[in-house]
């Protein structure tokens, strides 16, 4: 599952480059100063993710070149900066590397301190540092369009050597010396080999539930954050089709994973199109339509897994209408079908740009007219009458995971909201 974070990460333009190019250069600089090269590979690739999350207005959407270098400007007056402190408080909240990169949250937090404030004898702050200089490496190859030489490097890290401990400067310039290194910066900025170097990174671990939950919250989180309207979503798809699945004593716990990484694809998609208030165009709803597709490949190394198809067949529908591979009913499993249902349902439930939400019974009045127009399997669709005429308390569903609430209040926190 540590994969689908890293995937994840990846799909946001440019900035996936930035974090996979510091991640490969943290650890490699790592492995020179005999600290863990695992852990900072990690504390590379997420050192900025408090970045994507909406702290101050900012969406995934405004992330360019010149937006990542304003961010890494690091400043004498304090070690620590808003998005180095979200980043921080994300990372903690995945307990699986928590527990098992005591340093990762840490150097997170550290990586635009100045040296007077480190300790060159904690390795977290020497990762930290580590971040720094990856990052500073990272931003030259993300602005400049041709390959630089070693020398096209040293010039401009020399000016600001004062930013870094000596022997972190100096293992940073050894690294820069293979001419592998500086290679491999612009096959990642072309996209090549990434899925080579996440495949070395990933970690042959199983997880729990509660575990895998972690992940999902953390990215559901940073996705439906980029429109007010779907905050909430993936969350509430989770418990909505985990309720289903209760009802005929289904394992509860697949569908809850399917619901939470079902939308993953929306990394994607612009958020213009997530909050316009008109129809979509033609060309815009194609655009809308493909998050399904980058569902299944960032999803895709999990394909045994039994809430993967369910994720993303979530918009097929059953008279062979749905996306993307037209599939008609007798084609697709009943868990599939589950999803479907709860993720129309909840649609349905929640608030869009063009409408007010709706109550559980007019939400499920609609699932009834897609059952009738032959849309969505009847089935599934009489196990959610049962809870929303049964007594089932949609209120339940209408809040985030406590972590994800835990980062909404840290992230208002910073800005006094």
């Amino acid at each position: 599952m540590i994969d689908i974070l890293l995937n994840t990460i990846l799909f946001v333009p440019r900035f996936g480059i930035h974090s996979l190019q510091v991640g490969f250069l943290a650890s490699k600089i790592a492995k020179m100063l005999g600290l863990d090269e695992m852990e900072a590979f990690y504390a590379g690739v997420l050192h900025d993710i408090g970045v994507i999350t909406p702290h101050k207005g900012i969406v995934l959407d405004d992330i360019d070149e010149q937006f990542l270098i304003n961010q890494d400007v690091p400043t004498h007056e304090s070690p620590t900066k808003d998005h180095t402190l979200i980043s921080a408080f994300e990372v903690s909240k995945i307990s699986v590397l928590a527990n098992m990169y005591p340093n990762l949250s840490a150097s997170i937090l550290l990586h635009h301190a100045m040296p007077h404030y480190l300790n060159e004898n904690e390795k977290k702050d020497v990762l930290g540092n580590v971040l720094s200089i990856s990052e500073e490496i990272s931003k030259y190859v993300l602005v400049n369009n041709e390959e630089l030489s070693f020398n096209d490097f040293v010039i401009p890290l020399s000016t600001i050597k004062n930013r870094y401990f000596d022997f972190v400067y100096d293992a940073a310039i050894g690294i820069l010396k293979e001419e592998y290194t500086r290679w491999m910066l612009y096959d990642i900025k072309a996209g090549y080999n990434r899925e080579k170097i996440i495949n070395e990174h990933t970690l042959d671990v199983k997880l729990s539930f509660n575990e895998v939950v972690e992940i999902g919250a953390v990215l559901s989180y940073i996705i439906d954050s980029k429109s007010t309207f779907t905050r909430e979503h993936s969350w509430r798809v989770a418990k909505v089709s985990s309720a289903i699945a209760s009802e005929i004593l289904l394992n509860s716990e697949e569908f809850f994973i399917a619901g939470l990484f079902h939308d993953i694809g929306k990394i994607t998609t612009p958020v213009n199109l997530l909050e316009k208030k008109g129809k979509l165009e033609p060309s815009e709803m194609d655009i809308m339509r493909k998050h399904v597709y980058y569902s299944y490949i960032i999803l895709s190394n999990h394909k045994d897994e039994p809430w993967f198809w369910p994720a993303v067949r979530h918009q097929e529908r059953v008279d062979g209408n749905g996306y993307p591979w037209k599939l008609k009913g007798d084609k697709m499993t009943f868990k599939d079908k589950i999803l479907q249902v709860a993720d129309y349902f909840t649609a349905v439930l929640e608030p869009r740009p063009y409408r007010g939400p709706n109550t559980p019974e007019k939400a499920y009045e609609e699932v009834e007219r897609a059952v009738s127009n032959g849309v969505l399997d009847r089935g599934p669709a009489n196990i959610l009458k049962e809870l929303v005429f049964g007594g089932y308390d949609f209120n339940k569903i209408d809040f985030m995971s406590s972590i994800q609430k835990d980062i909404y209040d840290f992230e208002r926190s910073l800005i006094g909201g």
